[in-house]
This record gives C-alpha cells, structure tokens and sequence, in this order.
C-alpha cells in the first residue's frame, strides 16, 4: 500500500467517525433547568434574601419525598400560622419527571400529599413559601426510592 491510499483511507476514517458523532449528537436530547431562564436570574437577589431568611429559622424545613407520599415538616416556631408556597421538584436528567406543587400547611406546620408517583431518583426540591407576607426559600436534593 502506498501513502495516497493510506492517506485516502485516514480520511475516509474521519470523515466516517465525525458523521458518526454528528448523528449522535443530533438524537440526543438536553433538557433546560427552566424555560424563563433569564427572568428567574433577574429574580436571584430576591432568592438568596429568602433563602438566608430560611436559615434563620430555629430548624430548617424538613421535606421527605417517597415514590407516592410527600412530607413538608415546617419549624415549630411556625405553627398556627397560616404557610403557603410553591415546590417544584426538579429531575435533573429527565424533564418529563419534573413536578410543581402548590403547598398550604395545616395548623401545626405539617404538609402532606398522597398522589405524586415520582419516578425512582434525584431530585433538586425548591421550596418558595410565604407566612406573614415573608417569602423564604429552601432548597436541597432528594433521592426516591
């Protein structure tokens, strides 16, 4: 064999390979975090005020998620008083998973919900609540088994 035949060869194997990856690339599918991309980053000093008003609490919100059952515990210092928000539960490897719930707790600080059927595996929980006008935020990663 000589050079223009291996060189043609060499070529024909590039060539071959990037089509490959093209193809590859083309079928696979990449989900955003969130379609407002870039009014949620407008909102990001608001969500850092909330979430250090959050931290300030004696305890922080306790959220337990199961594949059909999901649990909000809200800080006793809280309770009787009337807790309302929003939690959007985020798949990061799969946007068909995603939840959002709209959340109202009971007199002792309690939030409870029967009909989820979350999918097995991680998922970012972002926890925007109000009580007494206040907004706080939470936020922290849950696994479903």
């Amino acid at each position: 064999m000589n050079w223009g035949k291996g060189l043609a060869i060499s070529l024909i194997a590039f060539a071959a390979m990037m089509a490959a990856f093209g193809i590859a690339s083309a079928r696979r599918t990449e989900s955003l975090v969130t379609e407002e991309y870039y009014t949620e980053e407008l909102r990001y000093q608001q969500r850092i005020d909330a979430q250090g008003r959050a931290l300030s609490l004696s305890v922080p919100v306790a959220i337990v998620a199961g594949k059909d059952r999901l649990r909000i515990q809200f800080p006793a210092e809280l309770a009787g008083k009337a807790i309302t928000g929003e939690l959007h539960l985020l798949r990061p490897n799969d946007a068909r998973a995603d939840r959002k719930l709209s959340i109202a707790a009971n007199e002792v600080g309690l939030f409870e919900s029967d009909a989820l059927e979350l999918w097995p595996g991680r998922y970012d929980a972002s926890l925007e609540w109000q009580c007494d006008g206040v907004t706080y935020h939470s936020a922290e990663k849950l696994v479903v088994q």
